[in-house]
């Protein structure tokens, strides 16, 4: 790996050293195998490959290890200390200077997973010395791999504990901000004031058989200071970081469409003169290029980050845009803002709205518009596509259930271009249809059953269909069709775009409604599927899958009777499922279990945050059974002495926490059948620690603390709900 250096900088930002956090290189060493003579700290690692960390290792399966050295001032040589050591899938022993001072999960031969658990281990008295080795011996699961995400550092007791102590009372535990136009995305950290990667697209997979990779790394100043104040500038995709004497900003433009990242410093010409920047070159050549405008007396330097790579050819990208600004005598930074203020004053923004909640409306916006791909980018069947998590989120894939709910967002807020632009991804994107037949390892074929254009799960970045393989098989999930439904319906509403219904209504009916239908039992469920928590084969009759598919179709049908075309077909099959959810889905009269399988309450996933969403679309209005349902459900499912929910019953720790998409949809229900001050008080739960943390919203809040985890930021299961959830409660007569 090739580092460029603009100037030297060092990592550490203040003296005292029981109060400063020590973050780790980037670069670490990493080998396939297993030997325990790995963990020892005089063991030559020289010749193992160089990686960057954190970073996935998706693809295979089995033992590894990774290594690399810190050191820490005198004054912490033998004393206690706190390590992170990110976030690894699947399980892992981390050792410090060859003793070992934690586990997650367990490894071979009996594999438990624990890949969603940040790995924070207390390194005990005696251990730490000025030069330490850090080994982590893991087992590599294919889906996600390595030391994927999470914070990498070690720190002194005392400075953890005044740590913890100040974000109990801050509420903010997440300290990224990305920014994106649809092309390029980067994400800064604030805790090691650097932009910690470069991507070269906005999604995280090209095809099956490649990732796509940071251009750059480590993107940091020449500057040995601690900012003052970290934000997105007014709620947009623009990055604002403010020191004594000056201002940084970094943005992915929106206005020029290009893959160029801009860090533009802003200040005294005298106190930014010397300012330059370094990084670490990832895959691709790295190109760049500077510029200074000055002003009145201040001044905007420019520093260009482009690239090439086997897809991006152009040489002179940096250069061409060092020339507009030379060009041009407004300010880049501005033509940004008004960018995405336009973008705001299209949307419908309740004037009746918080403060707060049009902060977090407003970011919300600029995620869903910098999770869009964008027409520019080089692969043609990318384009409208959303992504469910933006960078460093590892969700980085385009989801049709997430992309649903921000799709349906987009046209609430009156996105209409790219709602229609999202909707039109999916209706063109090719190959699809690689799941008409599926036999599993039970000679049983779970396959669609007939021609269908939505893809059964999710989108690789060039279009074509993807359904998240493992050992049970892949994920085929027919709610993916009636959640698209729903979408097309929230767009119809907002646009009552003629032309795009007539232009599509085959495939609709054909492709996208037939495909429901012929996957519903003779009950009138939904046979069995990967559900909406994606559990593989055989699967189970999920209530979510049958009630957003009867919901879909019903909405279809009135679609296709204001347009002239066939419907009855369509409303009898949403009817005869809204029979059947009511029948075999609702146990004793007085709640809505998770799937049809479970008969006891006492069963695994009888109890399921994905029933909220039957009463959320609006299929079912009985505000009798809502009530008796929330009775039984709050005692297993809602955060005692708070207002959130979990997503499932278990002891599973990525489905036992706290789901802002859950808190967000029980908001909608309890606004149309229940009551409005729940439906307000789980909002504002959401809009309160959004705001402590940049106004992002999280895949989920850990129990007990609150604390921001799993893919961060969340776009449809956050963004998008959130949109909707507050719309919903402002727009109720």
């Amino acid at each position: 790996m090739k580092t460029t250096f603009v100037t030297l900088i060092l990592s550490l930002f203040v003296s005292n050293a029981f109060t400063q956090v020590i973050h780790f290189d980037t670069k670490w060493r990493f080998t396939k195998g297993d030997s325990m003579a790995y963990k020892n700290e005089s063991f030559d690692d020289s010749n193992w490959k160089q990686v960057v960390v954190p970073s996935s290792s998706k693809g295979w399966e089995g033992m590894a290890w990774y290594r690399v050295k810190f050191k820490v001032p005198k004054e912490c040589v033998g004393k206690e200390m706190i390590l992170y050591a990110g976030t690894i899938d699947a399980a892992d022993e981390t050792y410090v200077n060859g003793k070992l001072v934690g586990t997650h999960g367990k490894l071979p031969p009996k594999v438990e997973t624990a890949w969603d658990q940040e790995r924070r281990y207390v390194v005990p008295v005696g251990v730490i010395k000025e030069t330490n080795t850090l080994a982590v011996r893991m087992y590599n699961a294919p889906a996600i791999g390595g030391i994927y995400k999470g914070r990498l550092a070690i720190m002194a007791k005392a400075t953890y504990e005044k740590e913890q102590k100040e974000r109990a009372v801050s509420k903010q535990s997440y300290f990224q901000l990305t920014t994106s136009n649809g092309l390029i995305a980067a994400v800064y950290n604030e805790e090691t004031n650097r932009l910690e990667a470069l991507y070269p697209h906005i999604f995280s997979y090209y095809d099956s058989a490649q990732s796509v990779e940071p251009v750059a790394y480590n993107i940091e100043m020449n500057q040995r200071q601690r900012p003052i104040s970290v934000r997105y500038l007014n709620n947009t995709h623009v990055i604002e970081v403010q020191y004594k004497q000056f201002s940084v900003y970094y943005f992915a433009p929106f206005t020029t469409h290009e893959k160029v990242l801009y860090a533009m410093v802003k200040g005294a010409p005298a106190a930014i003169k010397s300012i330059s920047f370094k990084y670490d070159e990832g895959k691709g050549k790295m190109q760049t290029a500077n510029w200074t405008l000055t002003r009145n007396g201040v001044a905007e330097k420019y520093f260009l980050f482009g690239f090439t790579d086997s897809l991006n050819h152009d040489e002179t990208v940096c250069e061409k845009a060092k020339q507009r600004l030379q060009k041009n005598d407004k300010s880049m930074l501005a033509e940004e803002q008004q960018f995405m203020q336009s973008v705001f004053a299209k949307c419908k923004i309740p004037a009746s709205a918080t403060s707060d909640e049009k902060a977090t409306l407003q970011q919300s916006i600029s995620f869903l518009k910098m999770s869009q791909v964008a027409d520019q980018e080089v692969l043609p069947y990318s384009h409208g596509q959303v992504i469910a998590s933006l960078r460093p989120g590892q969700w980085c894939i385009a989801w049709v259930r997430d992309g649903s709910f921000a799709l349906a967002a987009m046209a609430k807020l009156g996105m209409n271009e790219e709602a229609k632009k999202g909707l039109e991804f999916m209706l063109k994107a090719q190959p699809v249809g690689r799941f008409k037949h599926y036999i599993f390892r039970d000679g049983k074929d779970y396959g669609i059953g007939v021609d269908y254009q939505i893809s059964a799960t999710r989108y690789f970045g060039n279009g074509k269909e993807e359904c998240d393989y493992n050992d049970d098989g892949p994920n085929i999930e027919i709610d993916d069709f009636g959640l698209f439904l729903f979408a097309l319906d929230e767009y119809m509403k907002s646009s009552n775009d003629t032309a795009f219904y007539k232009q599509w209504e085959n495939v609709l009916a054909v492709k996208v409604a037939d495909a429901i239908i012929h996957n519903i039992d003779n009950d009138g469920l939904i046979r069995r599927d990967s559900g909406p928590w994606e559990h593989h084969l055989p699967g189970r009759r999920y209530t979510f899958t049958s009630g957003v598919c009867a919901e879909g179709l019903k909405r279809f049908a009135l679609l296709q009777r204001k347009y002239g075309y066939e419907s009855g077909k369509y409303a009898a099959a949403a009817d005869s499922m809204y029979r059947g959810i009511m029948k075999y889905m609702v146990y004793e009269n007085r709640v809505v279990k998770g799937n049809a399988d479970d008969q006891s309450p006492t069963a695994h996933y009888f109890h399921d945050a994905g029933t909220f969403e039957l009463f959320a679309n609006g299929l079912i209005t009985d505000k009798k059974l809502f009530t008796t349902h929330m009775q039984d459900y709050d005692p297993l499912m809602k955060i005692k002495g708070d207002v959130g929910y979990i997503r499932v019953y278990s002891d599973d720790t990525y489905e036992n926490q706290e789901w802002p998409f859950a808190d967000l949809r029980v908001a909608v229900a309890q606004n149309h059948l229940g009551s409005r001050v729940l439906a307000k008080e789980l909002i504002d739960k959401v809009t309160k620690l959004s705001k402590a943390n940049y106004n992002t919203i999280p895949e989920i809040y850990m129990l007990g603390t609150c604390y921001f985890n799993g893919a961060i930021p969340m776009v449809g299961y956050g963004a998008g709900a959130y949109v909707l959830g507050v719309l919903d409660y402002y727009g109720k007569k």
